[in-house]
């Protein structure tokens, strides 16, 4: 008789555990869902028929991270039509991109969809102002 109250009671004891691992799991996939996106780093999209903003970013620099927050900020509002780039100044690929274009730490290029540079800027951005050089770049109302 005592196997089965055994059986019993851990089975009731899977319970709340199970309950607590659910729950915590869920948890784990809410926060991880709600986590910012990175942005790409695939320079080989330049001229390949997208318009593409580009922050060479360098993450000692302060007005380069607020860039970065500013780009985040309206991506959403653009990425059908405007591909969001960094290249890291850190990393060959980006020191590379950087120095082929005369680029230092912290601009932000924008390039047309065939790939030509249209303007270069070097001032920090917020969201509103990232924004409104988007529209008048690319000639965009959003």
């Amino acid at each position: 008789m005592s196997t089965s109250n055994n059986t019993v009671s851990s089975a009731k004891n899977i319970w709340p555990k199970l309950i607590t691992f659910s729950f915590i799991l869920l948890v784990i996939v809410i926060a991880v869902s709600l986590l910012p996106r990175g942005f790409s780093q695939d320079l080989s999209v330049i001229g390949q028929g997208t318009n593409a903003v580009v922050l060479v970013h360098d993450g000692n620099i302060l007005q380069s991270t607020d860039t970065m927050i500013a780009m985040n900020a309206v991506r959403d509002d653009f990425e059908e039509h405007v591909a969001f780039i960094v290249a890291d100044i850190n990393t060959p690929e980006g020191k590379r991109f950087a120095d082929s274009r005369g680029l230092g730490a912290a601009a932000l290029a924008f390039f047309t969809a065939n790939g030509d540079q249209l303007q270069v800027l070097y001032s920090e951005q917020t969201s509103e102002s990232l924004r409104r050089h988007l529209n008048t770049i690319f000639d965009y109302n959003y």
